[in-house]
Parts: structure tokens; sequence; C-alpha cells
């Protein structure tokens, strides 16, 4: 980044030996070495020679500040303000609550640790009426703008804001044409074990035996973390409470040495997924349906 200064003063530079410019660059040297290994610039022969009684302090710290001061003062004196800007015309009405709070920071949660929530996020704050703020609009927008699909979800739900936003900063824009979509990807896609795939239609009882008895007997290892994940997050609604709590209650049998197979860490990472995941959920569920 330059440090120039933005204007000349406007006495001749030559009439002082040295521009406003000059001294500038010789005020940032001497910033950058150190006094005690290069001495300020004499302003008693400089562009603010008449405008700064003091410049010449008894040490070379003093006189480099009274100098840098002067300089400054002196350039602002010389800048000429802008035209002024027309007045920014205000967003769309959007007559939808504003998201709470917790949910905004559940979805920088989620965005930050647990991006496989995030498309139910999105798709059920949409559903439940909920207007997104600024903030959380344009990290979205800036998030998912090279994903069409993605993008095209951010936008029905930011939508009145978001086209208003992407009219005064463009580079927010999508930076593909995005087909019109109800969500930005569809969560039945995610690839899950197929031991969990077949019971995901069934009973919660038996889909969380399968969370359980594949973890337990050692067919799902830390490997498998990724789909697993993707099996959590596409649970049913009416069974997540169910496999959670199984798999809590299995974790305790584990600490007290009942199992063996999967790794604790396992463990422990689907019951904090499956917890965000209810938790997100029910503040999102508090909104106007």
């Amino acid at each position: 980044m330059s440090l120039r200064m933005p204007v000349d003063l406007a006495r001749p530079p030559e009439r002082y030996g040295m521009s406003s410019a000059a001294v500038w660059d010789e005020l940032v040297t001497v910033s950058l070495l150190g006094t005690d290994r290069r001495d300020p610039p004499d302003l008693a022969a400089g562009p603010v020679a008449d405008l700064v009684a003091d410049a010449m302090r008894p040490t070379a710290q003093g006189r480099l500040l009274a100098s840098v001061s002067a300089m400054v003062v002196a350039t602002r004196c010389g800048a000429l303000p802008l035209a002024p800007r027309p007045p920014l015309m205000a967003p769309p009405t959007d007559s939808r609550p504003m998201l709470p709070v917790a949910a905004a920071h559940r979805w920088a949660d989620i965005a930050a640790h647990w991006p496989v929530l995030e498309p139910e996020w999105l798709v059920v704050a949409a559903r439940c009426g909920w207007r997104p703020s600024a903030d959380v609009l344009v990290a979205l927008l800036g998030r998912h703008r090279r994903s069409p699909v993605a993008a095209a979800g951010v936008m029905a739900f930011g939508d009145p804001l978001a086209t208003w936003l992407i009219e005064h900063r463009p580079e927010l824009a999508p930076a593909r044409p995005s087909r019109p979509a109800d969500q930005p990807t569809d969560i039945r896609a995610l690839p899950v074990p197929s031991e969990i795939d077949v019971l995901l239609d069934g009973t919660a009882a038996l889909l969380a035996d399968g969370f359980v008895v594949g973890l337990s007997d050692g067919t799902f290892k830390w490997s498998h973390r990724a789909v697993l994940s993707n099996a959590v997050a596409r649970v049913p609604r009416r069974s997540l409470d169910v496999v959670v709590a199984a798999l809590e209650s299995a974790r305790d049998d584990l600490d007290a040495g009942a199992h063996s197979g999967a790794p604790l860490s396992l463990w422990e990472s689907l019951i904090e997924l499956g917890t965000v995941r209810r938790v997100m959920l029910d503040e999102l569920d508090r909104g106007p349906a």
C-alpha cells in the first residue's frame, strides 16, 4: 500500500527544495529505519515550515512525531471533499419476522463444524417463514455463490433482500446461472452405509439398533465417519430423539467397558451431530409456520 501524500501543498516545492511527497517519503523511511539510524528531514526548509513553529524538538523521536503531525494536518487542509453521493434506495419490504439470534449463531456454528446440516437448516428456515438478517444473508451468498443449486436455495430464502444486495454488491451474485430449486441440496442423495440405508424408512427402534450394533461390533470404524454423519443427517425427524438416546446409552456402556468396536471418539462425534441437529430444528420450528 502506498504511503505517498495524496496532494502537494500549494506553494511551489522548488522554493523549499523538497516537495511534500518527498518529505513524506523521507518521514516514512525514517519511521521504518528508526531515528537511531537516520534523522528526520528538516522541516525548516520544507513545505510546511510556516505551519509548525515547534517542529525542531530536542530529540529525533520528537522531531519525527511533530513532522508527521504537521504533514498530516497540511494534507487534510489541502484535500477537497468528494461530490455528494445520491441516497441509497432502501431494499423492498419483507414482512417475514427476523431470524432469531440463536438460530443465526447456530448457522455459523454449523457452517464451520457441521456443514452436512446446512442444507436442512436452510430448507427448514425458509419453510418456517424466517427472514435472514443481512449479515447471515451476505455470508450465505458469498459461501455458496459457486454452487448453482445451493445459490438458488439461498436466493429463495433471502429474497427480496438477496436481489437488492446483489444489485449493490455484484461480487455476491452466483458465479453461474442457477436453476430454480426449493433447497440447496437433496439430503436424500447423501451416501450412507447400506446397513443403515435399509433402516431409514423403518421404525425408530430398528434404526437406532442399526447404529448401535454397527458401532459396537466393529462394522463401523473411524474411516466411516463421513458416511455415518450423512446417515445421522438423514435420520427422519420422528426417529432422531430415539437414535441419539440409544447412542448416548450405548456410549455410557462403552465407558464402562461393556463394548468394543468403534472408538469412543466416533460415538461422541455422532452424538454431538445428532444433538446439534435436534437443537437446530427446535430453534427453527419455533417460528411462524
